[in-house]
């Protein structure tokens, strides 16, 4: 796996690429332990960023992922003035 992203950041990068990868196929895909690509799952499903849509099926809750964008850039431009 490679070290430019946290495995949060490569685990949602890759999701939203191909949302068809659930924890153990992607855990296969970035070559990580499963246990702990379950736990990134669990994580942003409980951040809202991902719905659970039943076992090991998860789909993009795109409103919050907009939000959540929003609240970073307007959090960026603050810092700027």
């Amino acid at each position: 796996m490679a070290e430019k992203y946290t495995l949060r950041e490569s685990v949602f990068r890759a999701f939203l690429e191909n949302p068809n990868l659930g924890p153990s196929d992607m855990a296969k895909h970035l070559m990580a332990n499963y246990n702990s690509v379950k736990a990134v799952f669990a994580k942003l499903s409980e951040e809202g960023l991902l719905n659970r849509e039943g076992r090991g099926n998860y789909s993009p809750n795109i409103t919050m992922i907009l939000l959540h964008l929003m609240d970073r850039m307007e959090a960026l431009e603050k810092g700027r003035e």
